[in-house]
């Protein structure tokens, strides 16, 4: 057992650690978890039905269960140590659209949105997870990058917990959920483009409802990023959230 086993063992055994990934003894996420999630190449997502406006979305892997523990972990939990694993992921998605639409993003700052969560859910965590990665993510980006993080977008109303909602369900619980933050239209540097960002797409409601509003500001939305994206059977159809691997005109497996 090398030293960084040993380290995690030990870890286990005073304190109960274990990675959020597998259950195994680990800190954070194991290195088999990590692997098999950096198998995983970013690709354009498009939910099955795609609700009119969806915006062009990349996403780094299938919401499979590893992602789905660790997502849960960071978000529900607190699992702070996973900020950097998910950032990571959700920067591959970002720079992933960037790449593909260089053409309209050379020389022009980029600015993400975080899918806005409900004031007390906020508050009940003590931390807003999607803001915190985005952040991150322009951290680590921009090197190469323009890019800012703004947090342009704030819930209406209260929003029903999407689980076990259907597509049409989740659409009518998001409408006309979110507005600006501001009174205005946001203040952004000129030519700015906008990047939608979350942790999960599934039917696609979330980012086409903050897609809506940022539009209806004057504001121009490039497309959408995400960590990962739901795959679910159904009777008849291949899944809920088709992944394109050729999406965008030529966008590829990385």
């Amino acid at each position: 057992m090398n030293l960084q086993r040993w380290a995690a063992a030990t870890g286990d055994i005073l304190l109960g650690a274990s990675c959020h990934g597998c259950g195994v003894a680990w800190w954070g996420i194991c290195p088999q978890c990590r692997a098999v999630v950096a198998a995983q190449p970013t690709y354009r997502t498009v939910p099955d039905p795609e609700p009119p406006g969806f915006p062009a979305t990349v996403t780094s892997a299938p919401y499979d269960v590893v992602l789905r523990q660790v997502i849960s972990a960071h978000k529900d939990r607190q699992a702070l140590a996973l900020t950097g694993f998910l950032a990571e992921r959700l920067a591959m998605s970002v720079h992933r659209l960037l790449v593909t639409f260089a053409s309209r993003t050379t020389g022009r700052t980029v600015v993400l949105v975080p899918v806005p969560s409900a004031a007390a859910v906020v508050r009940q965590r003590g931390f807003d997870a999607t803001w915190t990665l985005a952040r991150r993510v322009t951290a680590r980006l921009r090197a190469t990058h323009r890019l800012s993080a703004r947090r342009l977008l704030a819930q209406r109303r209260g929003v029903a917990d999407q689980s076990g909602l259907g597509a049409a369900q989740r659409a009518a619980n998001l409408h006309d959920a979110f507005r600006l933050r501001g009174p205005t239209r946001p203040a952004l540097p000129a030519g700015a483009l906008v990047v939608v960002v979350d942790d999960v797409v599934t039917t696609g409601s979330s980012l086409t409802e903050a897609t809506r509003v940022l539009l209806g500001a004057g504001l121009d939305v490039l497309g959408a990023a995400t960590i990962a994206a739901t795959v679910r059977r159904r009777p008849g159809r291949r899944s809920v959230v088709e992944t394109s691997p050729a999406g965008f005109g030529g966008l590829r497996r990385a």
